[in-house]
């Protein structure tokens, strides 16, 4: 793995100077690239040397030269992770005053595909979901005619036993204790 290192907006390199260095590591000249990307060649000089690349543009051409952009807080050195999205639709419920919202909420697993093919079991489905305060609760999803979404609260302990049967196992079992 190939670590290139951004540093501080302080003490770091512009991205051009980023990208360079990732262009020298792979061995790829800046022509090269520029056609990989699509972009003539003149164009891709001139962004190089006005550092004018968008964020997703920056991101492509990193994913080109094998790369993956990542955020690392500078204080403690822990990467940010994103939310863990779910595959389902939006639910929205208020529970006992409490707003459950599967768009503002990671999904631990579901049970979409279950059998390999079919995204629906007989119509539905479900997801696990944890909000920012540690709340777990589930999405369920109807697929039929006048089918309705809805979310229920649920406990650790069973929250636990459905991402024991459905997750990937890369949560640590402390979090459900």
């Amino acid at each position: 793995m190939v670590n290139i290192e951004f540093g501080t907006a302080e003490s770091g390199k512009s991205m051009s100077e980023i990208l360079k260095d990732a262009l020298e590591a792979k061995n790829y000249s800046q022509r090269e690239f520029a056609k990989m990307m699509g972009w003539t060649p003149q164009n891709f000089n001139q962004r190089l040397k006005k550092n004018s690349f968008s964020a997703e543009e920056w991101r492509k051409m990193a994913y080109m030269l094998g790369y993956e952009v990542r955020m690392v807080e500078l204080e403690s050195g822990i990467e940010f992770e994103g939310r863990r999205k779910g595959h389902g639709r939006r639910v929205k419920q208020v529970i006992n005053g409490v707003l459950y919202d599967t768009y503002k909420a990671d999904a631990l697993c579901s049970d979409f595909f279950q059998d390999g093919e079919n995204e629906y079991t007989d119509g539905m489905a479900f997801e696990l979901y944890i909000d920012s305060f540690g709340r777990f609760f589930v999405a369920r999803y109807a697929e039929w005619e006048n089918g309705t979404d809805s979310i229920t609260t649920i406990g650790k302990e069973d929250a636990g036993k459905l991402y024991k049967k459905y997750g990937d196992g890369t949560l640590p079992e402390a979090m459900f204790i």
